[in-house]
Parts: structure tokens; sequence; C-alpha cells
């Protein structure tokens, strides 16, 4: 009896950690190892605000770090990130950690607006990125190339980039909150 017991213990031990995931990580791009460049898009918002360099640098400042989270309402390996950002806000608050959602490559407001309020992020700082400015400017994707998705950049406060991960796994909050950086 004791000795099923025991399998069936290392039975769960292991699928768990078959299950557990980490991050996928990559090499930040040449082009922006030591600042972002200059850069204008659009806060999500009835009245189209300009959110540029300047504003991001006003946030940094406040912050630690800043995580730019790209995603697109039609990304469904997004929202698992997403997910998870609406259920630590606090903890990464606490963290010195922001949060700016950068919507990829979509036009309709009220779309994307709705999506994130399903998600419990419409407080979130939102921006739309409909040209590609914090895309392709970034190196993160080429011109010609579509964008895959999902990816986050953490920059800190001086806007140096710190990390980009292109996949979230179990420790995707952790490395916002800047665990292991």
């Amino acid at each position: 009896m004791k000795l099923k017991l025991v399998f069936f213990v290392l039975v769960a031990l292991l699928a768990q950690t078959a299950l557990a995931k980490e991050s996928v990580t990559m090499p930040l791009p040449s082009q922006i190892k030591d600042s972002l460049p200059w850069f204008a898009v659009r806060e999500l918002s009835d009245n189209n605000t300009p959110f540029t360099k300047t504003h991001l640098q006003q946030i940094a400042q406040k912050n630690k770090r800043v995580a730019l989270v790209y995603f697109a309402t039609w990304c469904i390996p997004c929202r698992v990130g997403l997910k998870q950002i609406a259920a630590h806000t606090d903890d990464l608050t606490k963290a010195g950690t922001a949060v700016v959602l950068v919507n990829v490559g979509e036009r309709e407001n009220d779309k994307i607006i709705k999506f994130l309020s399903k998600l419990s992020l419409d407080q979130q700082k939102a921006v739309l990125d409909p040209f590609g400015r914090l895309t392709e400017n970034f190196g993160i994707k080429n011109e010609s190339e579509n964008m895959s998705l999902p990816k986050t950049m953490i920059v800190d406060s001086a806007l140096k980039p710190m990390l980009l991960i292109g996949e979230e796994g179990d420790d995707y909050i952790g490395l916002l909150k800047g665990e292991g950086l």
C-alpha cells in the first residue's frame, strides 16, 4: 500500500514538472541594446492621445522597469500572459513594474477596449501600434514579415532594454517583477 502511494506521488510530481514551462527569452535586437529609439503611437482612447518616447520615459522614471506587452485580440497565446498580468497587477506595482499594453496592427478601438475589459485590463495603459513603430523600429520584426506573438520587452527606468520574452511561461510574472534579471 505504501509503495503504491509513493508511486502515485512520484507520478504526480513528474506530471507537474512536465507541465511546468519556463518563458522563452530571446536575444535583444542589436539596434536597441542601449536605448529605445524615438517613436510616436496613439493611446487606446476616444481622443487619440499621442504616446511617445517622452511619455514612456515619464512612466519609466517612476518605476524600476516597464514591460511593453505586445498583443492582438486574435492572438490566443497572448491571453495567457494578459490573464497573468491581470491576476498579478498589484504584485507588479509593488515590485516597481509598470505595464504598457501594445496592440499590434489593429485599428478597431472598441473591439480592443472590450477585449481588455473582458480580461480586467481596462485600467492598464494601452497603446495602439497599427503601423509598426514599436515593433519594426525596435527590431522585433522586419517590415515585410508578420509579427510573431506574444512578445514582451522589459526596459529599465532609463529605457534600456533588459529582456525580450517570446512566450510566457510559469515564471513570466517573476520575470516582469525583475526576478532573475
